[in-house]
């Protein structure tokens, strides 16, 4: 048991996990998005998307509730909750997502992508970004017929 305690800990660091930040910021510089950062731990993309349409994507890192690891978590508005979407419907296209699934947070339905920040390779990163976007405003547009966030 120690012994494969021991080789976990040993597993290399990924430098992208002490450069999540830079990494959004080079991406968003390479689709003609824009980036905003409030500080270490948190950063906001606004990623183009078809159409002239736009989707802001927040990027936060923090500590896993679970693992207790570093990840980070990608986020984008959808549309307010009401009881007229199918929350049913909601849970069956979370089975077909690569990495995203729809959460309600208040009275906010959202889409949301996390990962470990040690093990993401920036394509991982890049490829969540653009899945939340997209994803995000599909929902949004079929939900509300707007370009809203």
């Amino acid at each position: 048991m120690f012994q494969v305690f021991f080789t976990l800990t040993q597993i290399p660091v990924n430098p992208l996990a002490m450069d999540i930040l830079n990494t959004l910021k080079n991406y968003a510089d390479q689709i003609g998005g824009t980036f905003s950062d409030y500080d270490h731990s948190k950063a906001i993309v606004v990623v183009p998307l078809q159409d002239g349409r736009f989707q802001t994507v927040l990027a936060v890192l923090e500590k896993s509730k679970t693992s207790g690891r570093q990840r980070v978590v990608f986020t984008s508005k959808v549309a307010d909750y009401h009881s007229g979407i199918d929350a049913r419907d909601l849970l069956v296209q979370n089975g077909l997502f690569d990495y995203c699934k729809f959460i309600v947070d208040g009275n906010q339905l959202k889409v949301i992508a996390s990962g470990l920040a040690d093990s993401m390779t920036e394509d991982e990163v890049k490829f969540m970004v653009q899945e939340v976007a997209q994803l995000a405003d599909h929902y949004e547009l079929k939900l509300t017929g707007k370009d809203i966030h």
